[in-house]
């Protein structure tokens, strides 16, 4: 055999070999895409479906501290209501414009709605509110059983402390408010 037919031989069988190469390696290629592009997929369905699930866990927690939040702020607004219409009835008791029978019926209305008052904040206040609360009611009840003078600065005082600790927990703004008026 001559070296012109072996090289012949050699070049056609690697030629050959290139060219079957070429292919395997192309289709191979090909079908790496394809595994890809299906597994992308797959895992793009996979993710999009946790985001979704995700969301909505947020979404729930989010209403439910909305929730939470708005009732803490109508429980607190019936707080006010009740201080101040006491404090009215205080006030008119004092400047005489109040009889002892309506004074008395108010007292029991005060107190009836006082104990709720009470129930409601317990379910959603820290005890610092549950605090100021009860320094104002204990005084509150002591001037309607004459043990205490009716003082409108005490009064006053145990007021806005009750309405500070108020708006530390809902976080308004956690600066404490006084009174700056000249009575």
């Amino acid at each position: 055999m001559e070296w012109n037919a072996v090289f012949q031989l050699v070049t056609a069988s690697l030629a050959s070999i290139g060219v079957g190469g070429a292919l395997v390696f192309a289709m191979a290629s090909w079908l790496g895409k394809v595994w890809a592009s299906r597994i992308l997929e797959r895992e793009r369905t996979a993710l999009g479906s946790e985001l979704e699930k995700t969301k909505r866990e947020l979404d729930v927690v989010k209403e439910t501290t909305l929730r939470f939040q708005n009732d803490k702020i109508l429980t607190y607004r019936a707080v006010v209501d009740v201080v101040s219409k006491v404090l009215a009835s205080f006030d008119s008791i004092e400047q005489g414009r109040l009889c002892a029978d309506e004074a008395a019926s108010r007292f029991d209305e005060f107190n009836e709605q006082r104990i709720r008052v009470y129930g409601y904040l317990a379910m959603l206040a820290p005890q610092q509110v549950m605090d100021a609360q009860d320094r104002l009611m204990d005084h509150l009840l002591c001037v309607s059983q004459g043990d205490e003078p009716y003082e409108w600065s005490n009064v006053r005082n145990l007021a806005i402390d009750l309405l500070n600790e108020i708006r530390r927990d809902i976080g308004i703004d956690k600066s404490p408010i006084q009174y700056n008026g000249q009575l």
